[in-house]
């Protein structure tokens, strides 16, 4: 169950009262027409807003999350007497091996070949690919992986994620954690968190991956969730948003594309590629409107991956989501993102479950 610090989109129980203030008015103006969660939203700003409430609830979390690590201590206890028990018959089937070693064996028949033993060679488990925050265009060298001892301790370890303190600009390290790595079965790309639980992609990154398992993992993080719903807008205007109950909440700032003007700074921080989580920094070219819908042309790297992507302005808001690039033969290339106020209107659809998503999705600004 999410706490009131979670459904307002707080990162930890150290808000102070203005952000806990800012962070329900906002929520509150983007969801006007969402009853289940303007009640929610509500109920944890009154409980957080007035002190003595906050202190009682405050006490409330820390005596259930203790209870949760506990239970979490007392299961691993358990499973640390079978280790016990296995251990006991490891000993008993090696005393029975020492015995049979000491016997005398049978004399071998001449010319017969004896065999060694039949130790099995360890066998290398794949690692898991991470994340890496790198600038685009710069090349990181590949980093060796040794393989990591297992270690069982009497008591699970809880990992506890701080984000750094927000610098003025456009943060890359900070606007990260609101970044997610969409993945299916079929392909990859990239998501921006909006609000609780409500992660924006392009239709094309989920069109063919639904009954494979969609799932998106923050990239700061690496906490995944698995989609179970979406929306989308009409067919032309390639956005959806996805429902992933219990994703980080780590929510982008809106801001307003139609503020900008040609020259104005841009950025990206996306998946292209294999290269891992990069982040791009470039200028608004022009604006187009391709089958009437607005799309900023920006000289972000674009590669695929991006698809899904956050463009942010030089604030650290999102004014985008970048949706196709094009590359050119002489090098150099474009960015294409559709704007942040198309993508705002599709957290006004209805939610359906997500093996309903297409298999195959055809973005308008590229039928010319």
């Amino acid at each position: 169950m999410k706490s009131h610090y979670q459904t307002l989109g707080l990162p930890s129980p150290q808000a102070t009262p203005e952000q806990i203030e800012a962070a329900y008015h906002r929520l509150a103006a983007e969801f006007p027409n969402n009853g289940d969660f303007q009640k929610a939203i509500a109920a944890a700003h009154a409980a957080l807003i007035d002190p003595q409430r906050r202190a009682a609830y405050d006490r409330q979390l820390q005596v259930s999350q203790s209870a949760e690590a506990e239970q979490a201590g007392r299961i691993q206890a358990t499973s640390g007497r079978g280790w016990r028990w296995l251990g006991l018959a490891s000993l008993a089937l090696i005393a029975v091996g020492y015995y049979q070693t000491t016997q005398p064996k049978p004399a071998q028949p001449e010319g017969a070949v004896v065999g060694q033993g039949g130790d099995m060679a360890p066998v290398a488990m794949p690692a898991e690919e991470t994340p890496v925050m790198q600038q685009a265009m710069v090349p990181s060298p590949p980093t060796a992986m040794a393989p990591e001892p297992i270690v069982r301790q009497a008591r699970e370890t809880q990992v506890r994620f701080v984000r750094p303190d927000r610098k003025p600009g456009f943060d890359a390290a900070y606007l990260a954690w609101t970044t997610y790595l969409v993945v299916g079965g079929r392909s990859r790309g990239s998501g921006v968190m909006v609000a609780p639980d409500r992660i924006l992609t392009n239709c094309h990154v989920v069109a063919g991956n639904a009954m494979s398992g969609l799932i998106v993992i923050n990239s700061a993080t690496h906490e995944r969730a698995k989609v179970d719903k979406y929306a989308k807008l009409e067919d032309d205007e390639d956005i959806c948003v996805l429902s992933a109950p219990g994703a980080p909440p780590y929510i982008a700032e809106w801001g307003r594309s139609e503020s900008l003007d040609p020259g104005a700074p841009t950025h990206t921080v996306s998946f292209p590629g294999n290269e891992g989580l990069t982040w791009s920094s470039g200028t608004l070219i022009r604006r187009e409107m391709p089958l009437g819908m607005e799309v900023l042309v920006t000289s972000n790297y674009c590669r695929p991956g991006v698809s899904g992507g956050p463009l942010f302005d030089d604030k650290g808001q999102l004014i985008g989501i970048t949706s196709a690039g094009r590359i050119f033969r002489g090098g150099g290339g474009e960015c294409m993102s559709l704007t942040a106020e198309t993508a705002k209107k599709v957290l006004y659809k209805p939610m359906v479950p997500i093996g309903l998503a297409p298999a195959q999705y055809d973005p308008a600004m590229l039928r010319r």
